[in-house]
């Protein structure tokens, strides 16, 4: 046999290995990393997204909570992976859209060093007040606009759109606010109860159960479409803030340069889990809205999103070090 002959005959094989290896996938555990503490709406929509993944590929679909730097430790994570496949990340704004706007020495680029895969689902913010306040409605917050101490509120992390949220809520209605970081939702929730923080807007899924036991109050819904699991709660367009509209969006990223063969096989996966009624009910009944957008879209999404939040950093001047 030739060299030359020798040389393609090589090559088929070793694409054929390839083909198969990728065709196989997976043929072990798989990781989705989550870059907040458990909880809160992200990893509420990785837990499910894994159980279905898991059963679909007969595979363990372990969700791992890497919390801090605003989502950044795990999305850092996830890029410095082995394109294979067996590290992703259920990728939530701030990490992807935001991050980049705000601090200056962000370790990866979203666009070029994350393969986006699937948008899986969205939800609007709510803004929710605690015992320590005592308000239970719009007016009752602007009745607070001459006080001399600071009203506080937090955020899962500097940066994210819930603190652009709360910023944007103290620039639109000129109250004095006070922006308090926490590493991720649940430690919000908690100090919320808990009457260290007055205010915190947060998508419905970890706040419904204290809502319904009236420990925290809905003050409002920051968009134009009431939620249906809080239907007596006015959206911010109601009450006069159309500029008030910020919806938290979930999606699911690998390292840059999948193989093909994978990154289609993980998007097309997905997406069949978004066809499943079942899957579909288990984020409504959470507050969370499918929506299911794949591939190229999905990046427009995201470069679109970025837009957005640049002019609102550069209306409140939020920034990070």
């Amino acid at each position: 046999m030739s060299f030359r002959s020798a040389s393609f005959a090589f090559l088929f094989m070793a694409l054929t290995v390839t083909s198969t290896a990728h065709a196989a996938y997976p043929d072990r555990p798989v990781k989705l990393l989550v870059g907040y503490a458990p909880g809160g709406s992200t990893d509420i929509v990785a837990r499910l997204l894994a159980k279905e993944l898991g059963s679909k590929w007969r595979q363990t679909v372990v969700v791992e909570n890497k919390p801090g730097a605003s989502g950044m430790i795990a999305a850092e994570q996830v890029v410095r992976s082995a394109p294979d496949g067996y590290t992703l990340l259920l990728g939530y704004t701030p990490e992807v859209s935001i991050n980049k706007l705000v601090f200056k020495n962000m370790h990866y680029d979203p666009i070029k060093d994350l393969s986006a895969l699937d948008l899986v689902a969205s939800a609007p913010l709510v803004l929710v007040s605690g015992p320590k306040l005592g308000i239970k409605n719009l007016a009752e917050l602007l009745a607070h606009k001459g006080s001399k101490e600071p009203i506080t509120y937090g955020s899962p992390g500097v940066g994210g759109q819930q603190h652009m949220a709360g910023a944007m809520l103290a620039r639109l209605t000129d109250i004095p606010m006070t922006h308090v970081p926490y590493r991720g939702t649940s430690l919000a929730v908690s100090d919320l109860l808990g009457g260290q923080i007055d205010l915190f807007f947060a998508t419905t899924p970890p706040l419904l159960q204290h809502i319904r036991a009236g420990k925290l109050h809905a003050i409002l819904v920051a968009s134009s479409k009431r939620e249906k699991l809080l239907p007596d709660v006015p959206t911010a367009v109601e009450l006069g803030l159309p500029r008030l509209q910020l919806t938290n969006w979930f999606g699911v990223f690998g390292p840059r340069n999948l193989p093909v063969a994978v990154a289609d096989k993980i998007s097309a996966d997905v997406i069949a889990v978004l066809g499943n009624q079942g899957f579909i009910k288990s984020l409504e009944v959470q507050g969370l809205n499918p929506t299911p957008l794949q591939g190229r879209a999905f990046t427009d999404f995201i470069s679109s999103e970025m837009k957005k939040y640049e002019q609102i950093v550069t209306e409140t001047g939020i920034s990070a070090k």
